[in-house]
């Protein structure tokens, strides 16, 4: 009787497993809506924008609240407390609309910037977006005032051939230099593409 410990084993055990695919490596940045376009900045700018009127309608609500208290000090028996009070509530209530506006006027403008386009949205109660094609930007340029890199934000200067808007100023981008890097080298490649003399960096 044969001894059939030595049989070699079946021809399912001898199949190679399929290596299993590497994972397909992740985009440097994302494709806006699958058609090559690449995002380089989406969002609003920042609150700095407003400074200055932000300054002077907390300056307004400092003097309302300075007339509200002489008025409450000086009670009915001064001459000029029934007018102070007046001008108090009423230098009041117009400092805080206009701290009011600058705030959502600030919030309601919002960039989207691609290799291709500049969007612009705007507006508290009625939306308006605007769109610029980075074909028909001449030149880029970024400016920072020694107040707007201690704050970290920056302009970033469009210029085209765009007759309606020639110069577009994209003011307190934060961390502006990486955005104006991406739209000056996307600027570039569009040139170089259709033959046009690239503009200097």
């Amino acid at each position: 009787m044969s001894d059939t410990s030595d049989t070699p084993p079946s021809k399912a055990s001898d199949e190679i497993l399929p290596r299993p695919q590497p994972a397909q490596a992740a985009q440097a940045a994302p494709d806006v809506k699958g058609k090559g376009e690449v995002l380089i900045f989406e969002g609003r700018v920042s609150m700095w924008l407003g400074a200055k009127s932000l300054a002077s309608a907390g300056l307004l609500v400092i003097v309302s609240l300075a007339l509200l208290i002489y008025a409450s000090t000086v009670g009915s028996g001064g001459s000029m407390a029934t007018p102070a009070l007046i001008a108090g509530i009423a230098l009041f209530v117009a400092s805080n609309l206009m701290l009011a506006y600058v705030i959502l006027r600030i919030r309601s403008l919002k960039y989207k910037i691609t290799n291709r386009l500049i969007e612009r949205e705007q507006g508290i109660i009625f939306r308006r977006v605007d769109a610029l094609d980075l074909a028909r930007v001449k030149d880029v340029q970024l400016s920072q005032s020694l107040f707007d890199r201690m704050l970290g934000i920056g302009t970033i200067e469009i210029y085209s051939n765009d007759r309606s808007d020639p110069e577009l100023l994209l003011e307190a981008i934060p961390q502006p230099r990486p955005i104006y890097e991406n739209v000056r080298d996307a600027v570039i490649e569009i040139s170089q593409r259709r033959g046009i003399v690239s503009m200097s960096s």
